[in-house]
């Protein structure tokens, strides 16, 4: 079974959108594509909804993981508790979400 957690994230208002890109790639990416629970991961910048309006976030980040309890686990790990302290300097708000994927 493969398992995706997705996060929808609002940047804060004081937060320049390259500032978190570059952090992305620079530390986010590093340490947690180096984790064993974290099969793949991607962010990518919400440009709008279809429909033409705003959309209600800015970044969608999908990862793929082994399970949601190993990936639990790993999120508890002090890197991550550091990476996670990091990523809330520039995130207002989020919704973390996961799914099985339908195979």
């Amino acid at each position: 079974m493969a398992y995706r957690v997705f996060f929808l994230n609002k940047l804060r208002n004081s937060v320049d959108p390259a500032d978190y890109e570059h952090w992305v790639r620079e530390t986010d990416y590093p340490v947690a594509r180096r984790d064993p629970a974290i099969q793949r991961y991607e962010v990518t910048r919400v440009d709008g909804a279809l429909s033409g309006e705003s959309a209600s976030v800015d970044y969608l980040e999908v990862l793929e993981v082994t399970g949601i309890e190993e990936y639990r686990r790993t999120i508890e790990a002090p890197e991550f508790k550091s990476l996670l302290a990091e990523w809330s300097e520039f995130v207002e708000s989020s919704e973390a979400i996961y799914g099985e994927v339908i195979e």
